[in-house]
């Protein structure tokens, strides 16, 4: 046995409509409406992680680092490098 998951009771309130739905969905994919809703919040929680940087978007980060340019600066940069001027 891997170990045990220990439970709380938790109390919800929604309106009768949504209570209908998700209980006759969960019975339709044979799951228990409480076990529904603690799979939603753990596939949630696992998305609000930030997901890992690429290898060349590591390598990239911080090449820039202190090299701010205003945008005056850049329009300029564009000019030449799009119109020559």
């Amino acid at each position: 046995m891997a170990g045990t998951v220990s439970k709380s009771k938790l109390t919800l309130w929604v309106d009768k409509e949504t209570k209908r739905f998700g209980k006759a969905w969960a019975k339709e994919h044979r799951e228990s409406l409480s076990g529904l809703f603690s799979n939603y919040l753990v596939r949630l929680k696992a998305s609000a992680k930030p997901e890992p940087l690429t290898p060349l978007v590591q390598k990239l980060s911080g090449v820039l680092k202190g090299r701010r340019q205003s945008q005056a600066t850049y329009q300029k940069h564009l000019e030449k490098k799009y119109f020559g001027a």
